[in-house]
């Protein structure tokens, strides 16, 4: 089965579980459909030969630290 007819089969899924995705292109050679779950946000890769996908889990907790958020963010570019 092609790559793009999963691609599609995954996005049918989604939109029969009425889950709201995110299609994006991060890379030259694949595209990325991003979606979260109560607790977990998703990340899946399509290659042309491949399908793979990245769980980040954590709070979703709202914080109003905001001093602290730019700290992390110049923390990581350093």
């Amino acid at each position: 089965m092609s790559r793009f007819k999963k691609m599609l089969e995954f996005l049918d899924l989604m939109r029969s579980h009425k889950i709201p995705v995110r299609i994006t292109q991060e890379a030259e050679d694949s595209l990325m459909i991003s979606f979260a779950l109560p607790g977990s946000r998703y990340e899946v890769y399509f290659y042309e030969d491949d399908m793979v996908y990245s769980v980040f889990r954590g709070s979703e907790a709202l914080v109003d630290d905001f001093p602290a958020l730019i700290a992390e963010i110049k923390e990581s570019r350093e």
